[in-house]
């Protein structure tokens, strides 16, 4: 697939899926080829989403945000809410203004979205190829599954276009020819926040797909297509102490690194981990 020549009008196609073992792998994958991102919706309910955002809701505190440095690969191995801003320099980095909830399946399930985040990392798996339950409950060949909520704040919470130089890495080093993201949606556009959002970059136009997205829909993008976070209710005042904005959840594949093995391989993979456009 050549990501540099995308339809002007891509088509968002919703699959419309009851359950992990009738997922029409190969129906997505196809419509991955030409459109370069689909949508998957009914794995996830909206009640059970709604639900889940609100026990997070419940448990957060800002004085909880951290910074987080890159060359301690182990910290994001545990629950860690790091708080980023800036991004402006750097080996590859990208403007963003966002906080992220790591929550692995190995840790201690803090925010009951255990099931919620097996079940992501299982259709991410099938859709990959992998086994099932492939680090579903730790490290598995060297590799974890980084599985988070992304809070992008209300009053400017934003991330610059960039590809997901990171993941494509992974994905070479294991053999896949996926480079694909997924996002679980835990808000809505019109309801939670209002101005901004997600947006594929489409020849040089911003293509805006969460505003026909529902709660509990889970986005597939291919990571080496531009895209971003357009500023999240930018006329509103910013306050970091607040939940509200947009919300997704994601499970990534990650490669495993520890304080042993912090060498030029992961300050390679960890500084470049997006590419700024």
């Amino acid at each position: 697939m050549n990501v540099e020549n995308l339809k002007a009008n891509p088509k968002f196609t919703i699959f419309n899926v009851g359950c992990l073992s009738r997922l029409p792998l190969q129906a997505i994958q196809n419509q991955l080829s030409l459109d370069t991102f689909v949508c998957v919706r009914g794995l996830f309910k909206p009640d059970e989403i709604y639900a889940a955002r609100e026990r997070v809701c419940t448990r957060f505190n800002a004085q909880d945000d951290r910074k987080h440095d890159p060359k301690d690969a182990e910290a994001l191995q545990g629950n860690f809410q790091k708080l980023v801003v800036g991004g402006t320099s750097g080996i590859n980095s990208v403007p963003r203004l966002l906080r992220m909830f790591y929550n692995p399946m190995f840790a201690e399930d803090i925010f009951g979205m255990r099931e919620i985040f097996q079940r992501l990392t299982q259709f991410r798996n099938l859709l990959y190829g992998l086994p099932k339950n492939f680090t579903c409950n730790g490290i598995e060949n060297g590799m974890w599954t980084a599985s988070r909520i992304n809070h992008y704040p209300r009053g400017g919470g934003f991330m610059a276009t960039h590809e997901d130089i990171g993941t494509i890495n992974v994905s070479t080093q294991i053999g896949m020819k996926l480079y694909v993201q997924l996002l679980l949606m835990l808000t809505k556009k019109g309801v939670d926040f209002h101005e901004g959002g997600a947006y594929i970059l489409i020849n040089n136009e911003k293509y805006f797909f969460e505003e026909k997205c529902n709660l509990g829909d889970i986005v597939i993008y291919d990571g080496r297509v531009r895209h971003g976070v357009e500023d999240i209710d930018p006329s509103e005042m910013l306050d970091l102490s607040s939940f509200a904005g947009r919300h997704v959840a994601m499970c990534t594949l990650f490669k495993h690194f520890s304080k042993q093995n912090n060498d030029e391989e992961y300050n390679a993979l960890m500084t470049q981990e997006v590419k700024v456009l």
